[in-house]
């Protein structure tokens, strides 16, 4: 360290407001510490002209966040193993379209191809399958948009580590709510040509086909991501929105098929015969009422207990403010778009994709679902925001390492096991 640096880091020591602006409390304009410069005009940290191993040394801490979310995953899995029956989604896999359409029937139908009878353990190893592709197709797409380096490593791991994310899709092995993020990632990976509209379009109508809920967790995320892609970034054509209306109109009417006339067509102790003749281990008779209850059976229900749910909202609120830096690291990245209809899109697809949670939220009472599905969803949008025409640059820092605030969420964010299906832990 030379001699300039290190009489940088006296004076820190022995200068109370800087010790205070070294953890983030104090932000005065314009100051140069060894590891950022924060720039005020610019609202952003950037990276000083001092050398990077202060960098590499500030991410050491976080380092060890991740180790403790690397720990935590494998706690969860033997958890499910052990401790939990996954009826529901074992369900799931033995509904196939044998006796004609029906909901939630697509997984059954293709497994059905393959095997007549089903063991209970086909949960974990299709969940687990797709959770380490979700996990693996991430990390490509951070890397591919991001970077994996020591200036966006704590963004890294404030997103892989959350509870919001792959956490709690750990804990919430065999719901389909993860095939929902996969597609997104495929969208934000596969090349962009003449075929990428059917791919993605496809891709959205076997997610509605696995659940019509998808209409609204992860079908309005990955089209924001395909507008970006195919829309924005190469140009908005008449060809281009005469597509987008079509593919709209297909998957509306998915949805309504599937959400209004995918009532299972035979008597519930049919079906309940046949599921169970497939059945390779014990099966939970009431698990079938899924293929029979209606739309306004399901918002009587949520409502009728809305009362007692409404009592953790601030628990959602305080798992939200603690990633406030990903938040505000979000907020700048719409802000530092080039062009004004970029910014007002990317405002526009944050409001759509809150909507439809909105909206979930007062049909269906899995709540801790939808939060956590819900930042999700914003961890997708900063990738896809990330691709557009932007003021920042290479040097711009999402998330400060050194700062006590990132710390101190990161740490919560990192020890925070899961959140939970229906209410938080």
């Amino acid at each position: 360290m030379g001699p300039r640096a290190s009489e940088a880091w006296l004076n820190l020591i022995e200068t109370p407001s800087s010790l205070r602006f070294a953890a983030g409390i104090v932000a005065p304009a314009d100051v140069t510490v060894p590891d950022f410069q924060y720039d005020r005009s610019a609202g952003r940290s950037v990276i000083s002209v001092q050398p990077k191993c202060h960098l590499e040394q500030a991410n050491h801490i976080w380092r060890w966040m991740l180790a403790v979310d690397c720990a935590i995953m494998p706690g969860l899995l033997f958890y499910k193993l052990f401790y939990s029956a996954p009826q529901i989604g074992y369900i799931h896999l033995l509904a196939t379209y044998h006796f004609g359409f029906a909901r939630r029937a697509l997984v059954g139908t293709i497994i059905s191809w393959f095997v007549e009878r089903v063991p209970i353990w086909y949960v974990y190893a299709i969940g687990g399958t797709a959770w380490v592709a979700t996990l693996t197709m991430f990390v490509i797409a951070f890397r591919k948009i991001f970077g994996l380096s020591e200036k966006t490593f704590p963004l890294f791991v404030f997103m892989i580590g959350s509870p919001f994310f792959f956490k709690n899709y750990m804990y919430a092995i065999g719901y389909f709510d993860i095939y929902g993020c996969l597609m997104a990632l495929i969208a934000l990976l596969v090349p962009v040509g003449l075929m990428y509209p059917l791919v993605i379009s496809s891709g959205c109508v076997c997610l509605i086909l696995m659940h019509h809920i998808h209409f609204l967790l992860y079908v309005p995320t990955i089209t924001f991501i395909a507008l970006v892609r195919y829309g924005l970034l190469p140009g908005i054509s008449k060809e281009k929105v005469a597509c987008g209306v079509i593919v709209a109109s297909v998957l509306s009417v998915v949805f309504v098929a599937a959400a209004y006339f995918g009532r299972m067509p035979v008597p519930q102790e049919t079906f309940l015969a046949y599921v169970s003749a497939r059945a390779g281990d014990a099966l939970d008779p009431s698990g079938t009422n899924i293929w029979y209850s209606t739309i306004a059976q399901e918002i009587e229900g949520t409502w009728a207990v809305m009362w007692r749910n409404s009592a953790r909202i601030p628990i959602y609120a305080g798992l939200i403010a603690a990633h406030i830096p990903v938040a505000r690291y979000l907020l700048a990245s719409i802000g530092n778009l080039s062009i004004p209809f970029h910014r007002t899109t990317s405002i526009l697809g944050i409001g759509s994709i809150s909507i439809g949670y909105l909206v979930i939220s007062l049909v269906v009472f899995d709540y801790s679902r939808w939060v956590s599905n819900w930042a999700v969803c914003m961890f997708l949008l900063i990738l896809a925001i990330r691709l557009l025409p932007s003021t920042s640059t290479d040097t711009d820092v999402p998330i400060r390492p050194d700062n006590l605030v990132n710390l101190v969420l990161g740490w919560t964010v990192s020890v925070i096991p899961r959140v939970g299906i229906t209410k938080p832990f």
